[in-house]
């Protein structure tokens, strides 16, 4: 029986990164030995243990048949006779087939740290092509390591495009476990750019993949010409810079759903167009069974982004009606999340790259001299029923009215403060 430490562990070990789990290999056990010895099954259908001590996980050396289609579709074999080499030969990338034993010794049976060292995501053999979830995950360690200028060989990139077929076997769960890690990564775009460079896009993401339909010509001719799709992921990309919460950044990809042309006539003479993105949104989420929260982060960013660009130019009402919309008094967290998408946004023109959010500013500022009203004193003053609502309402439209006044430096930004 030996013991080796293999996959990400190794593979982060030898780029000098930090290790977030270490899994471990048994070469020469069954799980017969391991129950002896104290360890514990997880699963029926993997022969994976847990340490009796530490917890982590350690798997019997297995090979693998397709029998079936989808990432599902294997046939697990077992044997105290299976090799290190032949356990290492079916997984997906070289970089994640590498091992390391008790010792400290590296085995590399199919040049993982040449890989490494030429930052390439090679598949280790054709037996790749069996299961459709490594498109995904090529996509996925792509994005990952994208800061450390890994890039995917030509010849997995042709092999992932003939995978494809075999992608609506997926399970939402697996597709969205995949799509959450992308997420948190430092270069979340890259995922979606993966999977529309390889086909994929189109039959995970349709949604998205609309988005690239729709050319977008500046006015001025000072931009280059773009898609909606084009900027959606190179506003993913700054907002990924802006901050590290999953929330915003989906929501961000999702921003223009319902901007396309297509998608627009798809929904023609069902809905109002205004809630055509959200539509489109929540039927994406209830697809892949995304998380309520993101859903509805992403669904309201998607309805009242549009009205926070010329905000400072609304009147008072306009504002503290925008405010209630999105249940700021109970969720501020909805604001900040909007400006950050919008942030996001507004820095992908060139010319507003090092420009100040004007509009982040304005909200944040309007929100704090509006959020506090004393209820009590308004019921003091005998006000009852819905009566109370509207009272709260006039008291936050005359706060803004009397910042506007008193804030002096915001009348050479906003003309229109002067007059009020």
């Amino acid at each position: 029986m030996k013991k080796y430490l293999v996959g990400g562990a190794v593979r982060d070990f030898l780029l000098k990164i930090p290790i977030k789990e270490r899994d471990w290999l048994i070469i020469g056990s069954s799980p017969k030995e391991m129950l002896d010895i104290g360890y514990q099954q997880v699963g029926k259908e993997f022969p994976v243990f847990l340490h009796p001590q530490n917890h982590e996980e350690y798997a019997l050396a297995r090979t693998e048949k397709k029998h079936g289609r989808g990432y599902a579709g294997f046939i697990c074999q077992t044997s105290p006779k299976i090799t290190l080499e032949e356990d290492l030969y079916r997984r997906d990338l070289t970089i994640n087939a590498i091992a390391r034993d008790e010792q400290g010794n590296i085995i590399d049976p199919y040049n993982g740290q040449k890989d490494i060292k030429l930052r390439i995501l090679r598949h280790v053999s054709n037996l790749f092509q069996e299961d459709p979830l490594r498109i995904l995950r090529v996509a996925r360690f792509a994005a990952q390591f994208a800061h450390l200028n890994f890039r995917i060989a030509p010849e997995t990139l042709n092999l992932m495009k003939k995978m494809i077929y075999e992608l609506p076997s997926l399970s939402p769960e697996r597709i969205w476990i995949e799509t959450k890690k992308s997420l948190s990564t430092k270069n979340p775009q890259i995922y979606f750019t993966v999977l529309k460079n390889c086909g994929a896009l189109k039959i995970v993401f349709p949604e998205i993949q609309d988005l690239f339909n729709n050319k977008i010509v500046s006015p001025n001719n000072n931009e280059p010409e773009n898609n909606i799709g084009v900027i959606a992921l190179s506003t993913l990309k700054i907002a990924a810079n802006l901050t590290n919460n999953i929330a915003v950044r989906f929501a961000t990809i999702c921003k223009d759903l319902g901007e396309n042309k297509e998608q627009i006539k798809g929904y023609k003479n069902k809905i109002h167009k205004e809630t055509i993105g959200t539509k489109i949104i929540d039927n994406l989420c209830k697809r892949l069974k995304i998380p309520n929260f993101l859903c509805n982060t992403a669904k309201i960013i998607n309805k009242y982004h549009k009205q926070i660009d010329d905000i400072h130019l609304e009147t008072p009402d306009k504002i503290i009606k925008l405010f209630d919309e999105i249940d700021v008094w109970r969720h501020p967290e909805r604001l900040e999340h909007m400006l950050l998408a919008k942030e996001a946004n507004f820095r992908t023109s060139n010319k507003f790259k090092n420009q100040p959010y004007l509009s982040k500013k304005f909200l944040y500022q309007a929100y704090s001299i509006t959020r506090h009203i004393n209820v009590s004193e308004i019921i003091k003053k005998g006000i009852k029923g819905k009566e109370i609502k509207k009272e709260i309402f006039n008291q936050r439209q005359k706060k803004i009215f009397k910042w506007k006044k008193l804030n002096n430096k915001y009348k050479h930004l906003y003309p229109q403060f002067k007059n009020n």
